[in-house]
């Protein structure tokens, strides 16, 4: 384009320098110019052209790296706030691990380490009330009741019972009449009140125990006492057991006492899981090391438990079951942690108030449990007590002739 632009402009100046040039070549000077004009004018179209294709180009990079740019800050953004959420997530569930963790001994699993040993213990205890068992007590007449001394008849055992009662247990009733040896007491009736055995002597409306104090463990044995065989078949002179009527006597007074062992026997077992074991103290050394499991021991723990740092075996069942149904930490825990399908989650919060109406049941087996046995030792008394009275009187009049 530029040559020819050049070769028209040469002859186009050749033709104006003479005068006849501009006569000859009118024609040929303006066809030059606008053959010239044609060319130059293709040429700037044709630039503009492929100027407009370069722009539309350059616009289309930039709108691409815009768009690659923008995607790049949506996803990093996505990224960021996914991230944001997970380590949020992560420390909400640490703070509530920390908030519910329990140690590995005995609140994460059980306490199972410390059961075996917790049954062991009551099993001995509930022994060791039989009578002439190693069990110590506090009160002097109530020990002699229950020692290996002979029997003696039915109006000296009677007035022991009265001492027993009048030592510790007169009721407000009986303080207020004036009766002999009586004085105010913080276990009225607790030798006549089966919350000895279940819940711990005290006064009217106290708050249920688990764990009983010495005192309360001798209300139990004085009510185990006075429920099952307080009067028992007197014991003879060895110059009576002698006799064949003897001989015939102590056979029968033997099957009173094994009736009356099967009809104390729960009340024992009762009475023996409510009082503290050796281990326990680590037992709740360890609860307390977490901070829910411990919250849990504050809200839940008997007096005895909490002024004393030792626990029974009925409590720490009773622990055992209620650190999950009705610990609040434990729903929490199961909420973050647990599947989050919702029945799943369902089912195993279901299990536990199952596992806690199951103990509940348990507890009152106990109960049906010690009144089925007084209901044996009534039979038992009311059939043989005649048999044995009239044996006794024969082997009395043998051994006088």
């Amino acid at each position: 384009m530029k040559k020819v632009f050049i070769s028209s402009f040469f002859v186009f100046g050749t033709l104006l320098s003479t005068s006849n040039a501009y006569a000859l070549c009118d024609g040929c000077v303006v066809a030059a110019v606008q053959a010239a004009s044609t060319a130059i004018t293709g040429g700037i179209v044709a630039l503009g052209g492929k100027l407009e294709v370069s722009l539309q180009l350059i616009n289309t990079n930039i709108a691409n790296v815009g768009t690659k740019v923008s995607d790049s800050v949506i996803q990093s953004g996505n990224a960021q706030r996914e991230l944001a959420i997970e380590i949020q997530r992560k420390g909400e569930t640490e703070r509530i691990e920390r908030q519910t963790q329990m140690p590995v001994d005995p609140c994460a699993n059980s306490g199972s380490n410390y059961i075996a040993q917790a049954v062991s213990g009551a099993g001995n205890t509930a022994s060791s009330y039989r009578r002439g068992g190693s069990a110590s007590l506090n009160s002097t007449v109530l020990s002699r009741a229950l020692s290996t001394d002979p029997i003696p008849p039915i109006e000296v055992t009677r007035r022991q019972t009265h001492a027993i009662h009048s030592e510790k247990y007169c009721n407000a009733m009986e303080v207020r009449l004036g009766y002999a040896g009586c004085s105010n007491s913080s276990m009225p009736d607790g030798d006549a009140s089966i919350d000895s055995v279940t819940i711990g002597a005290g006064l009217p409306g106290k708050d249920p125990e688990l764990t009983f104090s010495k005192d309360q463990e001798e209300a139990g044995r004085a009510f185990a006492r006075l429920s099952v065989d307080p009067h028992p078949p007197v014991s003879i002179t060895k110059a009576e057991a002698n006799t064949e009527q003897g001989k015939l006597y102590i056979a029968m007074q033997k099957v009173y006492q094994a009736n009356m062992s099967a009809a104390e026997k729960p009340q024992f077992d009762t009475l023996a899981s409510r009082v503290p074991f050796a281990g326990s103290k680590k037992l709740i050394d360890e609860i307390k090391k977490s901070d829910a499991a411990a919250q849990y021991f504050a809200a839940t723990a008997s007096k005895q438990a909490k002024s004393t740092g030792l626990m029974s075996l009925a409590e720490l069942q009773d622990f055992e079951a209620g650190r999950r149904f009705r610990n609040p930490y434990w729903v929490i825990a199961m909420a973050a942690e647990a599947d989050p399908t919702k029945l799943l989650r369902e089912q195993v919060l279901m299990q536990a108030f199952v596992n806690e109406m199951l103990y509940q049941q348990y507890r009152k087996q106990e109960q049906m449990d010690i009144r089925l046995g007084l209901i044996l030792a009534s039979l038992t008394r009311s059939e043989m007590r005649p048999q044995i009275e009239a044996q006794l009187a024969r082997t009395h009049s043998t051994n006088a002739r």
